[in-house]
């Protein structure tokens, strides 16, 4: 545990101020952070260093598999002296080949939580901890049920429910989808060097009708691990190096670095006594489009977090997140809230994103809801208790980033989880995993990864040259739609707000209002096939429910394509030409016909068989590294041609909880 003693700061400089860094607080579930912890300095605050102004050697490292089986070639070695260059320090861990055998070692979920590892989930809920969770899931099944009475496990209901068997089954397990150094969350803790996270994603394996049939279902599992120094005489920049590896190390040989007496994941990093919290996320029910045709679907998601008790774990609150209930409930508190937010002692932290509410007025659990993101009052807490009104009197003067009542309340809902888990995702997550086989095609992602936790890994990667360099960083970052790309078709652009007025689009798009109050979407002229064809205006309820899009009209594609619409569960619709009429930024990929492919899967047959007898191809978006898809789609492999088209996430089976059978 650091001494923090005045005359040295984490970073292995000298700092007399170190000990005025603020406690800070960010919604860490999975891979988002709407609000990475971050320090705030007690003049103006300098601009933030652009992402696209980095060096070679501050670009995150891939990590890319190798063959299995290639030997280790890393052995542990003692941390660098100061004067030796040491490898930019890996911020994200995604090489399934390497996560597999991570899993396999010290990475068991099941030696995590209690100390024995578990191969499926059966073994898993017999642990007190697992347990813990599951008791308190279960109890939102039961309350969401109680609220919805058309909702239920299983293909007959309209609205589908997640079903509990999964979290007890022996056919179900968890996969390792990434581990990622979270350095940059310092500040949340100033006696710690961040934070360690290793996310987990439910998945099963089964035999139906004589064939194995493998998915991964929409849940992730969060495991969070206090970062320390190994003594009094280290820094939070020793901290750092044992993530500096250098990018030629794959493989077997980067399974070792980790996890030896000197890496991140040595087992006496992750140990009960460092663990800081499990994170949950999952989809907990959806509507098909055929059912809300005019949204092209619903779907819920419960985000919780937990904190150890004993050998346990209990419901905490979740950062940054107001009790709607209570809140609504009792004036006196919401005004008082209101106080607290515009008083002078919170301006600069509200601006740089470092802002920590007081428990007192959070939730501990909170529903995120998709497709449209913003357009949903449900994923804007803020924007449910105050109106830019209640701002109008604010003293935007000097701030960098909230220049108006409405930059202020988006800022305030992107540092909420359920806010961030909608700011430029995956159908609300930000990390869903590669995919085992590297050779599948069918129900796969081309991206892993979401276009806001791109934008941040360049943020990150900043953060993490500056510790190691022995410099105070920047941990200051923009509003949640900032992201790798931005200006590129699909990317966000400001509507006029002055908040909002640095986001653009690049030379030759054009800024177009979709269902976002407050940004548009930078969209290629001429409709191509991705283009949005169906758009009408967002009717938001507090209650999800009740959202509604009004007017909705449909727009001609170019010339050759036709406009799929939201009752077929395209939101915005969506422009697809044919394969031999393929033009610039279009792919050709493949469309499933949903009537014939729900059939098919409710008649419990394997879905793999399902999507190959009823996809048929078709001109679609191209995607991929550099190639973002708009809000609600996200980057598919194409079984018809190299590389990813945008397709709406629920056309991925392994992105819903319903349909998916397992033998009984």
């Amino acid at each position: 545990m650091y001494s923090g003693k005045r005359d040295r700061n984490r970073y292995g400089g000298y700092n007399p101020g170190m000990h005025r860094v603020l406690l800070v607080a960010s919604c860490s579930l999975l891979a988002c952070s709407p609000l990475p912890a971050q320090t705030q300095s007690h003049g103006q605050a300098p601009a933030t260093t652009r992402a696209d102004k980095l060096t070679p050697a501050q670009q995150p490292p891939h990590d890319t598999p190798v063959a299995e089986g290639t030997p280790p070639r890393v052995s542990p070695s003692p941390a660098p002296s100061p004067n030796t260059p040491v490898a930019p320090a890996r911020d994200l861990i995604t090489s399934a080949q390497v996560l597999a055998s991570l899993e396999a070692g010290p990475a068991n979920l099941g030696t995590l939580l209690h100390g024995q590892p578990a191969a499926n989930m059966a073994e898993l809920a017999r642990g007190p901890r697992m347990a813990a969770i599951n008791r308190v899931l279960n109890r939102d099944f039961d309350a969401d049920a109680s609220n919805d009475k058309r909702l239920g496990v299983g293909m007959r209901h309209s609205h589908r429910q997640f079903d509990r068997t999964w979290l007890v089954g022996n056919q179900n397990h968890v996969e390792l989808i990434g581990v990622v150094n979270r350095l940059d969350r310092r500040p949340f803790a100033p006696e710690h060097c961040g934070e360690t996270r290793l996310i987990y994603r439910l998945a099963y394996r089964t035999n139906l009708d004589g064939e194995q049939v493998e998915s991964r279902l929409p849940m992730t599992f969060n495991v969070v691990f206090w970062q320390d120094p190994d003594g009094e005489a280290q820094t939070c920049k020793q901290v750092g190096e044992r993530w500096s590896i250098a990018p030629s190390v794959t493989g077997d040989a980067l399974v070792a670095r980790l996890s030896s007496p000197n890496g991140p994941l040595a087992p006496e990093r992750l140990t009960a006594q460092k663990l800081k919290s499990v994170e949950v996320n999952l989809q907990s029910a959806r509507w098909p489009a055929a059912v809300h045709p005019g949204m092209a679907g619903h779907a819920e998601y419960i985000l919780r977090v937990f904190h150890p008790d004993g050998e346990g774990l209990v419901p905490a609150k979740l950062e940054n997140t107001p009790d709607l209930a209570q809140l609504k409930r009792d004036r006196q508190l919401r005004e008082e809230l209101l106080s607290w937010l515009t008083a002078p002692a919170q301006r600069t932290d509200l601006d740089a994103g470092t802002l920590n509410v007081p428990d007192k007025f959070l939730a501990e659990r909170a529903t995120s809801v998709t497709p449209r993101g913003f357009a949903r009052l449900a994923n804007r807490p803020y924007r449910q208790l105050f109106k830019p009104k209640d701002f109008a009197d604010y003293d935007f003067s000097g701030l960098t980033h909230v220049k108006s009542p409405l930059g202020l309340l988006r800022r305030l809902d992107g540092l909420t989880c359920n806010g961030c888990h909608e700011s430029r995702s995956v159908a609300g997550f930000h990390l869903l995993g590669e995919p085992r086989d590297p050779t599948a095609v069918l129900d796969t992602l081309a991206i892993a990864t979401s276009p806001h936790l791109d934008g941040e890994r360049e943020r990150r990667s900043e953060v993490l040259a500056a510790v190691l360099a022995g410099d105070q960083p920047d941990d200051r970052r923009p509003l949640s739609e900032a992201e790798r790309h931005q200006g590129a078709a699909g990317s966000h652009c400001g509507l006029g707000d002055r908040s909002f007025t640095h986001l653009t689009c690049d030379s030759g798009l054009v800024c177009t209002k979709l269902d976002d109050p407050e940004l548009g979407t930078c969209l290629p002229q001429g409709a191509p096939a991705g283009a949005p064809c169906e758009v009408g205006e967002m009717a938001m309820r507090a209650h999800p429910h009740a959202d509604r899009v009004r007017g909705a009209k449909q727009s001609s594609c170019r010339e050759g394509a036709v406009c799929n619409r939201n009752k077929v569960g395209f939101p915005q619709g969506m422009c697809t030409a044919t394969c031999d009429d393929l033009g610039a930024g279009e792919r050709c990929g493949a469309i499933v016909d949903l009537l014939s492919f729900n059939l098919c899967i409710g008649q419990k047959k394997p879905f793999p068989g399902c999507i190959k007898t009823t996809a048929h191809p078709a001109g679609m978006q191209a995607c991929g590294p550099n190639e973002p898809c708009r809000d609600d789609y996200i980057c598919a492999r194409s079984p018809n041609a190299d590389g990813g088209v945008c397709i709406p996430p629920y056309f991925l089976f392994q992105m819903r909880v319903d349909g998916h059978v397992l033998a009984g």
